[in-house]
């Protein structure tokens, strides 16, 4: 797209949790046009096509020409979930600032853990299917027996052992 292209913008999302993913700055009271001056890549306004140093001609119904900075931002929110902007492509110079690095792949960094149940339930398993019963488990034991390592007081809490 050439520079200075009138461009329309629709902004949708679902509900408000999800940011825009763009910064407006500027408008009549800091001296400099309302304009795009951060896009997100992933966001909703980067998937939409928006891009830094788009300059803001319109939010909605409303004209931003001489809007101030608290004028756009108040249109922005009135929108709700729908907004639909009219930009004028590289209408303002902004310095481009670089995407976040993507997070790279460490698989080698991490070793595989294998829970202890699991582990247990692995070397059962054969056992336990090759005499027709099931593997053991915690409850097959007397209640005094899995229970040792806690103790219950009088009011009826069970503290863990060792605990006064």
């Amino acid at each position: 797209m050439s520079e200075g292209q009138i461009v329309p913008i629709a902004l949708r999302r679902f509900d408000t949790s999800q940011p825009w993913g763009f910064k407006l700055q500027g408008g009549s009271d800091v001296g400099c046009p309302i304009h795009v001056a951060q896009i997100q890549p992933k966001s909703i306004s980067g998937k939409s096509k928006l891009q830094n140093g788009d300059l803001i001609l319109r939010i909605g119904e409303t004209d931003m020409q001489n809007a101030t900075h608290e004028q756009a931002r108040n249109e922005m929110i009135r929108s709700g979930n729908d907004v639909d902007l009219v930009v004028q492509r590289g209408g303002v110079a902004v310095k481009s600032t670089p995407a976040p690095p993507e997070p790279e792949e460490d698989r080698e960094k991490f070793q595989e853990v294998t829970p202890k149940t699991y582990q247990v339930l692995q070397k059962e398993l054969p056992q336990a299917e090759a005499t027709g019963a099931r593997p053991a488990s915690i409850f097959d034991r007397r209640k005094q027996d899995r229970t040792a390592y806690t103790k219950a007081d009088k009011s009826g809490y069970t503290k863990a052992y060792g605990q006064q």
